[in-house]
């Protein structure tokens, strides 16, 4: 069964999560982390090196950056497609040049939650 998570920023943390809030979490902890930002695990996450990049093919490799982060950093589940969607502040207006990413994923074979 596939889930869909859509990956806002200031979403609060919870500790102590479990089940598919602790899997979602953990996702969405993944896509807002840049590499070089965790002092222990400098290759955690991804690099946000296409940062302001206008360029539209940035997406597509910002969405295979981020399948590949999250399928080594949460084994738990398989991305089935990353999409764009553009962001919202907390009002519900458009924040004109950011993305937030919707990412459809799937529980790999096994995975009991």
């Amino acid at each position: 069964m596939p889930h869909e998570l859509l990956v806002q920023q200031g979403a609060p943390l919870h500790i102590g999560a479990t089940g598919m809030e602790s899997l979602t979490q953990n996702i969405r902890i993944i896509v807002i982390t840049g590499a070089y930002s965790v002092p222990f695990d400098r290759e955690f996450a991804h690099l946000y090196d296409m940062v302001d990049s206008p360029a539209p093919h940035e997406t597509i490799r910002l969405a295979a950056q981020l399948t590949e982060a999250i399928e080594k950093y949460e084994p738990r589940v398989k991305v089935e497609s990353i999409s764009f969607e553009a962001a919202q502040n907390n009002t519900g207006t458009l924040m004109e040049g950011r993305l937030t990413p919707r990412i459809r994923f799937r529980l790999r074979e096994g995975v009991q939650l």
